[in-house]
C-alpha cells in the first residue's frame, strides 16, 4: 500500500488527491486571476494542518487535534486573504526550503540541543527565497502561480496513484503551459494599460 494510503487511508488520499489535482490546474492556468481566493484556500489547508499537528503533539486524542484544526484554518484563511502578496511569497520561500531540506537528505528528526545544519540551512533558503519573491511579486506572479500549480497538481496525481515520474511529469508540462499563458496574458494586460489614450473625436 503507498505511503500517503497508509497514513490517510484510500478514500481520504483519493479525496485530497481529486482536491489537489483541482487546485493545481487552477493555479497553474488562472493563478493571477484567482490567486486571492485559492490563498485564502490554502491558508485554512496550511492552517488546519499545522493545528491539528498541534493538537496531536498535546497528546489529547483527536477532539483537541480536531478544534485546533478547525482555529488553524480559520486564521490561516483569513491571514492568507488579507496579506495574499506576503502569504504566496512565503508559500514560495516554504516550497524552496521543504526542497532544500529534502535534497541534503533531512531526516524530520530533532534532537533537543543538538544542531541541525540541514534544517538552519533550509530555513536560510526560505528567508531567502521569500525576500525575492516578494520583492518582485507582481513581475512573478504567472510563473509563481503555475510553479505551485504543478506542484500541486503533480503530488494530486501522486495521491491517485498515477505514478510518481508520470505525476511529476505532468506536474512540470502544466507549470510550463501555464507560466507561458499566464505571463502572455499578463503583459497584454499592462501594454493596454500603459498604451495612450486615443485623442478626443474633433469637435
Amino acid at each position: 500500500m503507498p505511503f500517503h494510503e497508509t497514513l490517510f487511508g484510500p478514500i481520504p488520499s483519493l479525496i485530497i488527491g481529486i482536491i489537489l489535482v483541482a487546485t493545481g490546474l487552477a493555479l497553474a492556468f488562472w493563478g493571477h486571476g484567482i490567486w486571492s481566493s485559492i490563498m485564502s484556500l490554502i491558508g485554512a489547508l496550511l492552517g488546519s494542518a499545522v493545528g491539528y499537528i498541534f493538537g496531536a503533539a498535546l497528546g489529547g486524542g483527536l477532539l483537541p487535534g480536531l478544534i485546533l484544526a478547525i482555529v488553524g484554518a480559520i486564521i490561516g484563511s483569513i491571514l492568507f486573504a488579507k496579506l495574499v502578496k506576503v502569504a504566496l511569497a512565503f508559500l514560495v520561500g516554504l516550497l524552496a526550503g521543504a526542497l532544500t531540506y529534502a535534497v541534503l537528505g533531512g531526516s524530520a528528526v530533532f534532537v533537543p540541543g543538538q544542531f541541525d545544519a540541514i534544517l538552519v540551512i533550509s530555513l536560510l533558503v526560505l528567508l531567502i527565497v521569500f525576500a525575492l519573491a516578494y520583492y518582485f511579486i507582481d513581475d512573478l506572479i504567472g510563473i509563481i502561480t503555475a510553479a505551485i500549480g504543478g506542484l500541486l497538481l503533480a503530488a494530486g496525481l501522486y495521491f491517485l496513484n498515477l505514478g510518481a515520474f508520470p505525476a511529476a511529469l505532468a506536474g512540470v508540462g502544466a507549470f510550463a503551459l501555464g507560466a507561458y499563458l499566464q505571463t502572455s496574458k499578463i503583459r497584454r494586460k499592462r501594454q493596454a494599460r500603459a498604451a495612450p489614450a486615443p485623442p478626443p473625436p474633433p469637435g
